[in-house]
C-alpha cells in the first residue's frame, strides 16, 4: 500500500473496510448453520428410542441472512418436521386420559432442550472459528 498522506487516510480506511465487507456475515452464517446441524444431531441421538421415523425427521433448517435497520440477523431452527405435536408432548409431558378421565401424567423427555443447551454452548466457538 505504501505511505498514506493524512488527507488520504479516510479513503484508505474505507477501502480496507470494503475488502472485509461480508466476511464476518458469512462466518456468522456458516457458524450458525454448523451449530444447528450439530444440535440437530444431538436431538436426533436423544430421540432414537421414540422410533426411527420420528428421529429421522429431526433436521436443522438453514439460517438466512436478514438485514433490518442496518443490522444483519440470522436464525436457524431444529425441527421435527410434521411431528411438531408429538415433539411438544414428548418434550413437556402430557396427561394420560382413558375413558374421558385423567388417570395419570406422562413425564416429559427433554431432547430439544438438550440440543438448545448444546447450541448455546458451541455457537460462539463455531462463529469464532469461521472468522479466524
Amino acid at each position: 500500500m505504501g505511505t498514506i498522506k493524512p488527507d488520504q487516510l479516510g479513503n484508505a480506511i474505507a477501502e480496507a473496510l470494503k475488502a472485509f465487507e461480508g466476511v464476518t456475515e458469512d462466518a456468522m452464517l456458516k457458524g450458525i448453520n454448523e451449530t444447528a446441524q450439530e444440535a440437530a444431531a444431538v436431538v436426533r441421538s436423544k430421540a432414537q428410542h421414540f422410533g426411527s421415523n420420528y428421529a429421522g425427521d429431526i433436521t436443522a433448517r438453514k439460517a438466512q441472512l436478514i438485514r433490518r435497520n442496518g443490522a444483519a440477523n440470522a436464525s436457524a431452527y431444529v425441527t421435527a418436521g410434521d411431528h411438531y405435536r408429538v415433539a411438544h408432548l414428548l418434550e413437556h409431558g402430557h396427561a394420560v386420559v382413558r375413558g374421558g378421565r385423567i388417570v395419570g401424567q406422562a413425564k416429559g423427555f427433554e431432547h430439544f432442550a438438550d440440543g438448545e443447551r448444546y447450541a448455546e454452548d458451541h455457537i460462539v466457538e463455531n462463529i469464532r472459528k469461521g472468522i479466524e
